[in-house]
């Protein structure tokens, strides 16, 4: 079986990632990011019962009922447990007339008689304007970055602080291109979660490069160049990032299967996250050997 080749086909790689951030950059400037409904203006329905007990299946089950009889269709729901009362949230693009209220109103009331079951007016929301909802986690993975970068310097000098900078920053844009290629709905979370695959793919990427170096001690590879200890650092990388992305798929799969639609959302945000922290990382020992200035 031929030994794949890392340095060769690094460029490829390579161009294949830059050319995944400039069309998500097209894409973002033409259409924009397919922002969740909670962006715009919305309307929405609270549904507010206390003294629950266990019925929270029972009381939506009812709200769905009606709102399908009336033909008002939510893009979704989501929910709320404090221990004391359940609220339930539905998200409407369009205007929701009082007639639809007043009858979930007169349906909760004659489906529970025990249960205090509150339907509130229809509620205008004008949405988000920006996506800085979370700004402090982007701001918090910047401070890491910087910090990062200097102890790169440090450690693998510059060649590898320059290699640790570039492939970050590639983690992040493509995290942001992929979720504007695939379409990906934006919620809230949205900025923490590139910024957790910002310090994903520094992490990574710093340990890349710790490999490198540990290798570099072995006296038979003292003398290899860069490119060569690259690509021997590699397949150990790759195996690790392989175990890391398969936990996190399987985490991913579980949220989709067990939460509500929002947290559906969250999860395809991860995944686009992940996916793109990882190949960003796994470029790191190519940048750093096209860094490196060798000795002929």
């Amino acid at each position: 079986m031929k030994k794949f080749d890392y340095m060769k086909n690094f460029r490829y790689f390579l161009i294949a990632a830059l050319v995944v951030v400039v069309a998500g950059a097209f894409v973002l400037g033409f259409l924009g990011f397919n922002k969740d409904v909670q962006y715009t203006e919305h309307y929405e329905i609270k549904i507010v019962a206390s003294d629950i007990g266990g019925a929270e299946k029972d009381v939506k089950a009812v709200a769905d009922r009606v709102l399908k009889q009336e033909g008002a269709k939510p893009v979704y729901a989501k929910s709320t447990n404090d221990g004391f009362d359940y609220t339930l949230i539905y998200l409407f693009r369009n205007e929701v007339s009082a007639d639809v209220v007043s009858k979930l109103q007169s349906e909760m009331d004659g489906a529970f008689t025990i249960i205090d079951v509150t339907v509130d007016p229809v509620y205008q929301a004008a949405g988000y304007e920006t996506l800085t909802e979370m700004w402090w986690a982007l701001l918090a993975a910047g401070i890491l970055l910087v910090l990062a970068f200097f102890y790169a310097a440090i450690r693998y000098k510059w060649a590898g602080a320059l290699a640790f900078l570039f492939s970050s920053l590639l983690g992040a844009a493509l995290t942001v291109a992929l979720t504007a290629l695939t379409r990906v709905v934006v919620t809230p979370v949205y900025i923490a979660v590139v910024a957790a695959a910002f310090v994903f793919t520094m992490a990574m990427a710093l340990y890349y490069l710790n490999v490198i170096r540990e290798d570099k001690k072995n006296v038979a590879n003292a003398d290899l160049p860069a490119g060569q200890l690259a690509g021997g650092a590699f397949r150990e990388v790759f195996l690790k990032n392989l175990v890391t992305l398969v936990a996190f798929l399987v985490f991913v799969i579980a949220m989709m299967v067990l939460g509500t639609t929002a947290v559906r959302f969250a999860a395809l945000q991860i995944v686009a996250a992940i996916v793109a922290a990882v190949y960003a990382s796994l470029l790191t020992g190519g940048i750093y050997a096209g860094l490196k200035k060798e000795k002929k």
